[in-house]
């Protein structure tokens, strides 16, 4: 099969588009083949190889298991192993296995994908694994928003931002974007109903009091955040934009900063599956890549500046 392939940390010019084995499915595995994956952040941070991930990945270079990037999948399992009694050949599932996606076939844990309801596309089923489930997570375990809250969301043009704008707004909230002003359509089409521009209004500096808040973006302090929540608000805190400010919250002990922390889990993807049916949500797509062209999206992905999302097309 086809797939890419990353060897150092950080070099792009190890990453490349050639031919692997296909992998043989262990017990409790299935054996996929592909029809769309999407880029997120995490596959940033694993290609680079920050600290935590190399704890995980590999310190000098990573491991031949983790150098295939892609956490979000959707497509049609084709071989089973031992002990999988969930799916069988020809189910089509989706899900976030953490790396593997940008292959054409990939290998997946039976309990980090479900079964892909018929109302959703490949395409958007693999664009709602991991910033799906961290909106989700957010919005309905940190924050625990009701229909008529004010909800502020810090960073609402990327993956996690956009969907937090659409579940926000799906739950009955009253929704404030905060993105530039570039992004202003984007946000606004996914029905948000204020638009900050933080390239010239500091929110955190208004009158306006909110009952939750999500920082994707990371950017603002505890202290902050904390002065425009209301008494019993609460801010989900989700990105950090530099070390600084992920210490500062990591230090924080006030109980209206809590950072968000998502582990795939079946009954996690069969919520977010659910919300995205049930609403209709339909999640917009900024870039179209081919298989062979993934470099090209993790380039792009660096830059930070993804509006919505990107993915994968595997059968062009």
């Amino acid at each position: 099969m086809k797939a890419n392939v990353f060897t150092k940390y950080g070099d792009f010019k190890s990453l490349q588009f050639k031919e692997v084995a296909i992998p043989t499915p262990e017990e409790g595995q299935v054996l996929i083949k592909l029809k769309n994956a999407s880029f997120n952040a995490l596959d940033w941070h694993v290609f680079r190889g920050v600290t935590l991930v190399k704890f995980k990945c590999g310190f000098g270079k990573p491991k031949e298991k983790f150098r295939i990037l892609g956490a979000d999948i959707s497509g049609e399992v084709v071989e089973t192993g031992l002990g999988v009694t969930r799916f069988k050949k020809g189910d089509e599932v989706f899900g976030d296995i953490f790396v593997g996606g940008f292959g054409e076939y990939t290998l997946a844990d039976q309990n980090k994908i479900i079964h892909k309801p018929k109302e959703l596309s490949h395409e958007q089923a693999a664009a709602a694994p991991v910033a799906g489930m961290t909106a989700l997570q957010a919005l309905k375990r940190v924050c625990q928003v009701k229909a008529g809250d004010k909800v502020l969301i810090n960073g609402a043009s990327g993956g996690v931002g956009s969907y937090a704008v659409l579940f926000a707004k799906a739950m009955g909230a009253e929704v404030t974007a905060v993105a530039s002003e570039k992004n202003r359509n984007h946000v606004q089409s996914l029905g948000a109903d204020a638009f900050i521009d933080y390239n010239t209004t500091d929110f955190c500096t208004q009158s306006q009091k909110y009952d939750w808040i999500l920082e994707v973006a990371g950017n603002r302090s505890p202290k902050e955040i904390k002065n425009v929540l209301k008494p019993s608000g609460k801010c989900a805190v989700i990105g950090f934009y530099t070390p600084k400010h992920l210490i500062r919250y990591m230090l924080s002990f006030s109980k209206k900063v809590k950072m968000v922390s998502i582990d795939c889990t079946t009954e996690g993807l069969e919520e977010l599956a659910t919300m995205l049916v049930e609403h209709n949500i339909y999640m917009p797509i900024s870039h179209r890549f081919k298989l062979e062209n993934v470099a090209e999206g993790v380039q792009h992905l660096s830059k930070k500046r993804v509006v919505g999302k990107m993915v994968v097309q595997h059968d062009l």
